[in-house]
C-alpha cells in the first residue's frame, strides 16, 4: 500500500528541487540587492521549501483520493447491495474508477494491490481494507472499513449498514470538498498577496530605475529590502494558517 501520509521526493525531484531552489534565490538575490552573494541565504531554506512543496502535494493527493473514494463508494454500495461480495465490489470498481479519473487514479491502483491481497493472497477481506484505511490516513476511510468490519462480525445487516454510511460520508466528504474550494481561493489570493512586492520592485525598476536606485546603494536601503522580504514570508505564513481549517 502507497502511504499517503506523507509524500517521498525521488531523486530526480529533489535535484530539480535544489536547481528550483537556487535559481529561485539568484532571481531574488539580483532583484532585491543587485548581488549574487545573496543567492547562498536560500540554501539553509532548502529544507523548509522541501516541507512546504511536500505539504503541497500531499494535500493535493488527499484531495484527489478522497474525490475518487467517494465515487467508489456509490460503486461499492451499488455492488454489495445486488448481493456482491467486497472482493468482488473491489474488483469491479477498478476499471470505473480509471474510466472516471484516468489511468493514473490513485485509489485504483490501491484497489488493485488489495483485490490481489484478497484474492490471489487469500488474505482476510477486513484486514485489507484496515490497511487501506491507515496508510491513506483519512478519517472517512476509517470510518467505511470500522462499519464494514462490524457489520461483518456481528452480522448486522450489511447492506442497509454500508448504504447509509456511504450516503452520511458522502454528504459529509460534499460539504468538506466546499470548504475546501473556498479555502484553495483564498490562499490563492494570499499568494497573490505574497508575490506583489516582488512585482512591485521589478516594475520600479524597469521603469524607474533612478528612483529606486537608494535601496541598493545604501545600508540602510539594503535594511528596507531586507525588511521587505521578511515581512512579506511573515504574511505568506500568517496567510497560510487563517486559512488552514481542519474539516
Amino acid at each position: 500500500m502507497t502511504d499517503m501520509r506523507t509524500y517521498k521526493f525521488t531523486r530526480t525531484e529533489n535535484i530539480l528541487l535544489i536547481i528550483g531552489s537556487i535559481a529561485a534565490g539568484l532571481l531574488i538575490s539580483m532583484l532585491m540587492y543587485r548581488n549574487i552573494f545573496f543567492t547562498v541565504v536560500v540554501i539553509p531554506l532548502i529544507p523548509a521549501i522541501r516541507g512546504i512543496l511536500r505539504d503541497s502535494i500531499t494535500e493535493r493527493r488527499r484531495y484527489r483520493y478522497l474525490s475518487e473514494f467517494r465515487d467508489f463508494l456509490f460503486m461499492a454500495s451499488t455492488s454489495i447491495g445486488s448481493g456482491r461480495s467486497m472482493k468482488d465490489a473491489i474488483g469491479e470498481s477498478i476499471e470505473p474508477i480509471k474510466n472516471i479519473h484516468g489511468q493514473d487514479s490513485i485509489l485504483a491502483a490501491e484497489l488493485e494491490k488489495a483485490y490481489e491481497r484478497m484474492e490471489i493472497g487469500c488474505e482476510n477481506d477486513v484486514t485489507v481494507l484496515m490497511d487501506l484505511a491507515y496508510y491513506s490516513g483519512m478519517e472517512d476511510v476509517y470510518d467505511f472499513v470500522t462499519i464494514y468490519s462490524i457489520c461483518k462480525t456481528t452480522g448486522a445487516s450489511l447492506i442497509i449498514a454500508l448504504s447509509k454510511a456511504a450516503s452520511v460520508i458522502i454528504d459529509k466528504m460534499t460539504i468538506e470538498r466546499e470548504i475546501e474550494e473556498l479555502v484553495r481561493r483564498k490562499k490563492s489570493e494570499g499568494l497573490v498577496i505574497f508575490i506583489m512586492p516582488v512585482i512591485v520592485v521589478l516594475f520600479l525598476n524597469l521603469f524607474a530605475p533612478d528612483y529606486i536606485a537608494p535601496l541598493y546603494e545604501t545600508i540602510a536601503g539594503r535594511l528596507i529590502m531586507t525588511s521587505v522580504i521578511a515581512a512579506t514570508v511573515w504574511i505568506y505564513q500568517m496567510i497560510q494558517k487563517i486559512v488552514r481549517i481542519d474539516v
